[in-house]
């Protein structure tokens, strides 16, 4: 059998640690545990050796452990957890790295922000400028090209090209289907 901790002994903690939580609110959580689980709850932490004041020291132990374990969490993420804990444990109550997992799941997430990375380099208006123009000249190139193969394509071979286009763009083979096309509309030479 364990030996009960000793109530006159201080948990150590980190110099950044958040203090533990009063032996009050421990006490309503299994408060809410006995609710929710009946007497296992009593039974996996009680020693049946009672102190002077006649509370259980199993008990006591077991509660200075879960304040100092649960410090980290705020009364909403505890209440939160509590609630999960019929669905994720329905037999049997969990134990306190089960349900410090528990207050993990169920605190409220930080929004991701990107890393400072240092100042940010701004770009002079002529730079821009340049670059705009530099842009501009590309894309009225590639648009002057388009039209130019487009006025090579007469009678069917347009439409034949926007099929094929089409095709292409769905995910199917274009060059196969402009294939196809070509042996459907050529000219049946009668024998």
């Amino acid at each position: 059998m364990l030996k009960p901790v000793d109530p006159t002994v201080a948990l150590p903690q980190a110099a950044t640690a958040s203090p533990p939580l009063p032996i009050d609110s421990v006490r309503n959580v299994f408060k809410v545990l006995h609710g929710c689980y009946g007497n296992l709850v009593f039974s996996k932490f009680a020693s049946g050796d009672v102190d002077q004041s006649g509370e259980d020291r199993g008990l006591a132990s077991a509660y200075r452990v879960w304040a100092h374990g649960l410090r980290e969490f705020d009364a909403a993420t505890i209440k939160s957890a509590l609630g999960r804990c019929m669905e994720r444990h329905p037999e049997f109550p969990p134990s306190l790295a089960q349900f410090i997992a528990l207050c993990h799941a169920c605190k409220p997430r930080n929004p991701w922000k990107p890393a400072d990375r240092g100042p940010v380099l701004e770009m002079s208006e002529e730079l821009r400028a340049q670059y705009r123009a530099q842009h501009l000249a590309a894309a009225r190139e590639a648009a002057e090209r388009v039209l130019e193969s487009r006025k090579k394509l007469t009678g069917l071979d347009p439409l034949k090209q926007a099929i094929a286009s089409a095709v292409g763009a769905a995910g199917g083979d274009e060059a196969a289907e402009l294939l196809r096309l070509d042996r459907m509309f050529a000219p049946r030479v009668s024998a």
